[in-house]
């Protein structure tokens, strides 16, 4: 066998880059998050994974309320910047177009995807929260939907791959194939 062992504290997979928003100190805040999965169907539950050091876990916890935001590869230089750059030094709120539903969460009206959530369960770990939402709402531009169904070649989102030598980020590939069909073609 001709393989090694990984550092597992870094992710050798792929992940979706996303925009926490959430309102803290009475001000919008927003903050870049990868640590991202839907964990159940119905209700529609999803996690975020956030560092305990970040500013905006404050404003979740005390609200209960916060947004998911996707970019689209067109925002990676600021997605970035939100990425390293602390809401205790700076306003990042200026940085967008910011619209509010129902939960009167703050949402980026630039990013092709935004879902508002109330928070469900706070789980509290060495280093990090673990925030499970229950997604209320979610918008989209149509011109992102081909016959009403997600585009994601037209959505075109930033993937994270969180390899310790060097963290980067990139874009969608090529389709494979169809979900739950493709492996019909396999014969033994």
């Amino acid at each position: 066998m001709n393989k090694s062992k990984l550092d597992q504290r870094y992710s050798p997979y792929t992940m979706p880059c996303v925009i926490i928003g959430a309102i803290v100190d009475n001000k919008a805040n927003f903050m870049l998050c990868t640590w991202i999965s839907r964990v159940n169907r119905n209700p529609p539950l999803w996690m975020v994974s956030i560092n305990k050091k970040h500013y905006t876990i404050n404003g979740i916890k005390k609200n209960k309320i916060f947004s998911v935001n996707v970019p689209s590869v067109d925002l990676a230089i600021k997605s970035d910047y939100i990425g390293i750059t602390s809401g205790r030094e700076k306003d990042k709120s200026s940085l967008f177009k910011i619209f509010y539903g129902e939960l009167k969460v703050p949402m980026i009206e630039e990013c092709v995807l935004n879902i508002e959530f109330k928070v469900q369960d706070l789980i509290e770990l060495p280093d990090h929260f673990i925030v499970l939402g229950t997604a209320l709402n979610s918008y989209i531009d149509n011109k992102y939907q081909e016959d009403g169904k997600l585009d994601m070649k037209k959505i075109n989102p930033i993937i994270y791959t969180g390899v310790k030598e060097q963290p980067t980020y990139w874009s969608l590939g090529e389709k494979l194939g169809d979900a739950f069909k493709l492996g019909k073609q396999f014969k033994i």
